[in-house]
Order: C-alpha cells, then sequence, then structure tokens
C-alpha cells in the first residue's frame, strides 16, 4: 500500500535546502527522503486512523550497552506499551529482507506485537504472535482503539 499525500508545514533555507516542521521534535528537520516518508507515514496515521500524536516516539535509543542505535518511531498502546514499531526508508530503497531484519533487531529490545516497513510506495505491517508461529502480514494498518 502507498501512502496517501499528506500536508506537512515546509519552509525553504537560504543555502536550498528544505526543512519540515516535525510536530513530535517540535523542531525543524532536514527533509531527507527518508523524512519525507516518515512524516508522510506519521500524519497518515493521525489524519486518517485516528492515532494520537502523543502516543507516537519518534527516533529514540534502542539497544543495549553495546552500540545503541534509534528507531524510526514507534506507537504506543493506551497503557503506554510498545505497539508499533516502524522503520522508514527512501522511495527508491527496496523493502528486503534486510530491513525486516533490522527492524526484528531493534523489536528485540522492544516487544511490540506490530511491526511496519514502508518507503512510501510499498508498506508492510507483520502482526507477531510467538505462540502462533510466524508474523502474519495484514492488508491493513491495525486499529489502535483496541490497545
Amino acid at each position: 500500500m502507498a501512502i496517501p499525500e499528506q500536508a506537512l508545514r515546509l519552509r525553504n533555507q537560504e543555502n536550498g535546502s528544505i526543512e519540515v516542521w516535525d510536530v513530535w521534535r517540535q523542531r525543524w528537520i532536514g527533509l531527507s527522503p527518508e523524512e519525507y516518508v516518515r512524516q508522510q507515514f506519521l500524519h497518515w496515521l493521525v489524519s486518517d486512523f485516528a492515532y494520537p500524536k502523543g502516543r507516537i516516539q519518534v527516533e529514540k535509543k534502542v539497544g543495549g550497552a553495546g552500540k545503541a542505535r534509534r528507531f524510526d518511531a514507534l506507537v504506543l498502546s493506551k497503557l503506554g506499551t510498545a505497539f508499533m514499531l516502524l522503520e522508514f526508508k527512501a522511495p527508491d530503497v527496496k523493502i528486503n529482507p534486510e530491513v525486516f531484519h533490522q527492524i526484528a533487531h531493534y523489536n528485540r529490545h522492544i516487544s511490540a506485537p506490530y511491526l511496519a516497513v514502508s518507503n512510501g510506495m510499498e508498506t508492510y505491517i507483520a502482526r507477531l504472535n510467538p505462540e502462533l508461529g510466524p508474523p502474519v502480514f495484514c492488508a491493513e494498518i491495525p486499529r489502535l482503539d483496541s490497545f
């Protein structure tokens, strides 16, 4: 599934670069292709699926004492537990097994029941259920209201 176009707050810099206002980090961010996909996807979750802005975290550290990394975004349940971990890629980056390996690695520390990867053109969402075996791919964005 492709992400429908969302209205973003943009500004041009004197050097010709473009920045986007990130409502989650409350600051202007350089508009890289990956950042564009992140902003489009998160605004889509809020506008079309009623995900509360306050339950979305962006670029927080994950990992142990070794090489700490940052996840792209995490949606929290109403109880404050992990609901859906998200990984974003630029539109020209293919969604392949390496992308799923990356998000699965992050999820070892988070334990979200849903994983989502998107490059804006393709989006895949998997529901994890350790008791029943392998992940099940979802045809739609999961509803947050039941969590």
